[in-house]
């Protein structure tokens, strides 16, 4: 009896563990080198109706870390009866710096589960001043006001629109530095090699619970990028340098074990 009470204590103490790490976040913050200067913030996988973490501290964080820019990398939410929850955790995290943001699978299928949503969500990030990017590039200026900056937004690969090619043909030539994202990291195969400087996504969650032997990424998820062995973090992939996000929110439970939400700061320098 008394071994199957620690087994039942242990079990509760590794939820408890586990629902505290969803409740925290670290920024995690990369210096990289480039033909210009600037500094973005990188927030993905909001999923609004599993988050445990308050839009004030990621504000802080905003506030504090004062990027030029920031970047949603998509599923922003599960369900559209959850809109009300993540207009009122965006505008908690509102600073007047410019958000642009591309839609992950999650979003895609809210839009399918009812058709006159996704116009409800579009008015709202409108409404928010985040411009969604939806196979878009847009230029972006430094401080001489000169055109340094290709920012590029890619819709997600598999519920989304597949971008054509031809979105990156001359950007490497006319501008200092070409920085793509997506929601996906199985974009980045698509995406021709060397064509841009740095690609930033989420969706794998860091893992979220993490398996011994990556048993999550061989018998739960078919993308191709986890099974190259790319869960987190940077890789190189086709000659584009990629960064994977562990994102903030949560999906399905609301736990996660070594992997704790992480919100990204990136700088490049000249």
């Amino acid at each position: 009896m008394k071994y199957l009470i620690a087994l039942v204590s242990l079990g509760i103490l590794l939820l408890v563990y586990m629902f505290i790490q969803a409740m925290s976040y670290k920024t995690r913050h990369y210096e990289l080198s480039g033909g210009a200067e600037f500094r973005f913030l990188h927030i993905t996988d909001i999923h609004i109706g599993l988050l445990f973490i308050s839009s004030s501290r990621i504000k802080k964080t905003i506030i504090e870390t004062k990027p030029d820019f920031i970047l949603i990398s998509g599923d922003f939410l599960d369900c559209p009866k959850h809109i009300k929850k993540l207009e009122k955790w965006l505008k908690g995290i509102e600073s007047g710096i410019r958000t642009y943001a591309v839609l992950g699978n999650h979003d895609h299928r809210c839009f399918i589960s009812d058709p006159n949503f996704k116009n409800e969500f579009m008015r709202l990030m409108k409404s928010l001043n985040i411009q969604i990017l939806i196979n878009e590039t847009v230029v972006l200026n430094d401080k001489n006001n000169s055109s340094v900056l290709a920012l590029v937004g890619l819709d997600d690969c598999k519920t989304g629109i597949l971008f054509d090619k031809k979105i990156f043909e001359g950007l490497k030539d006319k501008y200092k530095f070409v920085l793509a994202f997506s929601h996906n990291p199985d974009v980045s195969l698509h995406i021709p090699e060397g064509s841009v400087d740095l690609f930033v996504a989420g969706h794998f969650h860091g893992g979220q619970i993490w398996l011994p032997f990556n048993l999550e990424y061989m018998l739960l998820r078919k993308e191709k990028v986890c099974r190259m062995g790319h869960i987190k973090g940077f890789a190189a992939i086709r000659n584009n340098m990629v960064y994977i996000s562990r994102g903030l929110g949560t999906v399905l439970v609301p736990f996660r074990f070594f992997s704790v939400p992480e919100i990204t700061v990136f700088d490049i320098k000249p």
